[in-house]
């Protein structure tokens, strides 16, 4: 990662940051995962480009999972949910048709 200029952060060693000419791009990298995001989509197209020619990547699209977490991005907002590893841990433990609890807010 230092060969294409990026810094670890020294709170989380998963997370490495690259600031060029004002241009922030981060990666978050767990074992052979990786999701970038940064404030310049063109930045981010450069960095994917020398991270490519640096690595053995096997693809470069916009993310919707990540560790198991699904991603919805909107204009507006990032949705993060883990409803696929919910539904699979009531199946595991043979819970799949439990009658779900009331919480104290209403789902929007």
């Amino acid at each position: 990662m230092n060969r294409v200029k990026f810094k670890q952060s020294t709170s989380d060693p998963c997370i490495f940051i690259r600031k060029e000419k004002g241009r922030k791009v981060i990666i978050c990298l767990y074992v052979d995962d990786l999701l970038i995001a940064g404030s310049d989509p063109d930045e981010v197209k450069t960095v994917i480009n020398l991270l490519q020619n640096e690595f053995e990547m096997s693809k470069s699209a916009p993310a919707t999972e990540f560790l198991g977490i699904r991603l919805v991005l909107t204009p507006t907002e990032l949705k993060l949910d883990q409803e696929e590893y919910i539904v699979k841990m009531l199946k595991h433990f043979n819970m799949s048709d439990c009658k779900p609890c009331s919480t104290p807010l209403e789902p929007k």
